[in-house]
């Protein structure tokens, strides 16, 4: 008796912690595993819509295409919808972070990412960006963080994407009103499948909080360039056997 009211004391209890644990690893298993840093490959391209989010006004669509790839980073081709010569030209590094931004150039790279990535994860860096055109300098004090897997719908379609969030403050070494010193926030979403994000909201303020630019830009089409398969080679002609040879004799003597 005292057997069968310990079980049924017990029962309950262990049952709930069964399903406490089972749904626990349930919920683990359907976490898509850490985002890898992206491989893209020549003639990759994705097509952006770009929108002035600020005054509510759409504005370029613009084919981002990879036409190269080497030491230095991925060189990407910008081109408009219809035009055969790129207008303009950007270069990444290897995990897709901005090097060359139109008259930016940032040393190390813009971290707009830090693989791999999992909801959680934080990082921070720092780098120094030269505008050739104004001839001048600013220094990057960046934050990044991973906010979790989101649903995102985009003119491309739906996705499965890691929401960024990526703050950065901007110092150069004027003050005042031209020093072009201020604030951004970048929120990206991340889709590893295509290697690069499907949408990015730019948010940018000045020295006195003021916001200058409100931008954005969503994934209208992608395309990814399969690799080539290598031609295969003719088949060999088998080796002519070795002739052979008598085995040494061992001598009689010793």
């Amino acid at each position: 008796m005292y057997q069968t009211r310990l079980a049924r004391r017990w029962t309950p209890l262990a049952l709930s912690l069964s399903l406490i644990f089972t749904g626990a690893s349930a919920l683990a298993a359907e976490q898509p595993p850490p985002a890898p840093a992206p491989s893209p490959a020549i003639g990759d391209n994705w097509t952006y819509q770009y929108t002035d989010a600020r005054n509510g006004v759409k504005g370029n669509i613009s084919r981002l295409e990879v036409s190269a790839i080497d030491t230095t980073g991925v060189h990407v081709d910008i081109h408009r919808p219809g035009g055969t010569a790129p207008i303009g030209k950007q270069l990444f590094s290897a995990d897709m972070n901005p090097i060359d931004r139109g008259s930016m150039h940032f040393a190390p790279s813009f971290a707009r990412y830090a693989f791999p990535l999992t909801p959680g994860k934080e990082w921070n860096s720092e780098a120094v960006a030269d505008n050739t055109k104004l001839g001048k300098q600013w220094r990057y004090a960046i934050k990044g963080k991973v906010v979790d897997w989101e649903k995102v719908r985009v003119p491309a379609g739906e996705f499965h994407a890691l929401k960024v969030i990526v703050e950065a403050e901007y110092r150069g070494k004027d003050t005042g009103p031209n020093s072009g010193n201020g604030n951004l926030v970048e929120t990206v979403w991340f889709v590893p499948e295509i290697n690069n994000f499907v949408k990015l909201d730019y948010r940018d303020t000045d020295w006195q909080g003021r916001t200058v630019n409100r931008d954005g830009w969503e994934l209208v089409s992608y395309g990814h360039k399969a690799v080539a398969p290598a031609t295969p080679m003719p088949p060999t002609a088998p080796a002519e056997p070795a002739p052979l040879t008598a085995p040494p004799v061992a001598s009689a003597t010793r």
